[in-house]
């Protein structure tokens, strides 16, 4: 780094200077400046980089403990891609005395796997830029003048192992109603083998998220914003282990005792209703959007207005008679046998989730209403289904599951950076304690110092060729 910085106050501060000169005199875009500023400091991020690997290997080959268990084979030259770009650095080969796996010992000093050709910095921002957009958006954000393919991405991801931080609550809250929303998405999958029977093949990633209600404070007119909201979701087996989470949570985060009623919302699906029987005190609640999609289906056809207002007063009040009634009527109002199948579809629905549609009513007061398939679309949906993509199930399993760890406030730094710890843990590390502190010690000697002060640009009162042209354009003389 000491060479890479003095080489950088010899040579780069005049490269920015002239840069910024020019930017000053031509009026040029701001834009052209902070690029051409941009390169020149990524290529002393590059420099400074392969300067300090290279010393720590060089501190490898001298150290007269490393010589006592390590012999020296050869040198290799190296690549990998870093957030500044590709750098090239050499590096030792090193084989234990005692027999076992001959190694590159800096790369392990410093995380780097055998076979590794992009840096962890990299992974993350490949990660952060694919769960919001695609697999190729996330390969060209990879480096500076650099990018990995949507293959790579992709292998990443799959690699990834989600897991959501341990919940730390000092004390338990007190809340009277509880909310608790539920709704899936639609995921096309690749076709495989015979394409016609795959036409209809789909993935259904499942979202729950635990709310406390409107939050006054954070909501506006045109956007309700919910209390203290915890996701939960992915790709699961048995819908019990997800609900098993989503009770463990409320357990952990809520004095159960507190609790009056646990509102569960969603579309009547079965798995849904499951979690009736997990969380304690819960009562479903049929969300308005799957109510009125199906009022629509059973009335649309009639093209009468009113027929729809006789259902929609039924349903308010709730009657159960008067909508069998409403029912009667439109049934008899409808010629095509499709139709009528669609609206005796239609009235099952409703007659079978009953006991949700009674319930807003009676509690109209406490419900807040349900924003689950808003919340799947806004979640799930922009980028998993809007637009078919053709997933694999472990791509759906694990996109959705970053898109829930991100939601939650979850980092992908701390992602990588904790599988990255936990696969070095695992591995066998051959390097001695006392090695390795021996060369962090020489390299931070070496180190301590190496930007000093007389870098033209940082020093006081000297008058440099920008100052001046500064001075100049300001009209100070």
């Amino acid at each position: 780094m000491y060479n890479s910085i003095q080489h950088f106050n010899e040579f780069g501060v005049r490269k920015i200077e002239k840069k910024v000169k020019t930017f000053v005199r031509e009026g040029k875009d701001l834009a052209d400046l902070v690029l051409g500023i941009k390169e020149d400091l990524f290529e002393l991020g590059r420099n400074i980089l392969v300067e300090i690997l290279e010393e720590m290997d060089e501190h490898l080959r001298k150290s007269g403990l490393r010589k006592n268990n390590w012999e020296i084979v050869r040198k290799d030259e190296t690549g990998i891609l870093t957030t500044f770009g590709t750098i090239r650095y050499n590096r030792t080969y090193f084989k234990p005395k005692a027999g076992g796996k001959r190694k590159y010992l800096v790369d392990e000093l410093v995380g780097l796997k055998p076979h590794d050709r992009v840096s962890a910095d990299v992974v993350i921002n490949v990660v952060d830029e694919a769960i919001d957009s695609t697999y190729r958006k996330g390969g060209e954000v990879a480096g500076y003048l650099d990018e990995i393919s949507k293959q790579a991405v992709m292998n990443k991801i799959h690699n990834l192992k989600i897991i959501e931080p341990e919940l730390k609550v000092d004390k338990k809250r007190d809340v009277k109603i509880l909310y608790v929303e539920a709704d899936e998405d639609h995921v096309s999958l690749q076709r495989q083998g015979d394409e016609k029977d795959n036409q209809s093949k789909t993935a259904m990633p499942k979202l729950v998220y635990v709310h406390e209600g409107i939050d006054p404070e954070r909501s506006s007119k045109t956007r309700t914003r919910l209390k203290n909201i915890k996701y939960f979701g992915g790709m699961y087996k048995e819908s019990e282990d997800l609900w098993l989470e989503v009770m463990e949570y409320i357990d952990k985060q809520y004095n159960l005792d507190s609790i009056e009623t646990i509102y569960l919302s969603g579309d009547g699906a079965s798995w849904i209703k499951t979690g009736l029987d997990w969380i304690p005190k819960s009562k479903f609640v049929l969300d308005n959007y799957h109510l009125k999609k199906y009022m629509i289906t059973a009335t649309a056809h009639l093209n009468d207005e009113d027929i729809y207002q006789e259902l929609k007063d039924a349903l308010d009040w709730p009657d159960k008679d008067m909508v069998k009634e409403v029912f009667k009527k439109i049934l008899k109002l409808t010629d095509s046998e499709t139709k009528k199948k669609a609206v005796r579809d239609a009235r099952r629905y409703i007659l079978n989730n009953w006991h949700g549609i009674e319930i807003k009513a009676e509690k109209r007061d406490e419900i807040v209403g349900c924003s689950a398939e808003g919340h799947v679309s806004h979640v799930f949906s922009n980028r998993l289904s809007s637009r078919p993509k053709g997933w694999s199930q472990i791509g759906v399993a694990k996109m959705s599951k970053l898109i829930i760890y991100k939601k939650n406030g979850g980092k992908i730094y701390d992602l990588v950076m904790a599988q990255k710890l936990r696969e070095m843990e695992t591995s066998k590390h051959e390097l001695q304690d006392e090695l390795v502190k021996e060369v962090r010690k020489l390299s931070e000697s070496r180190y301590a110092n190496s930007w000093n002060s007389n870098l033209t640009v940082f020093t006081l009162g000297k008058k440099t060729g920008l100052f001046n042209e500064l001075r100049s354009v300001a009209g100070i003389r």
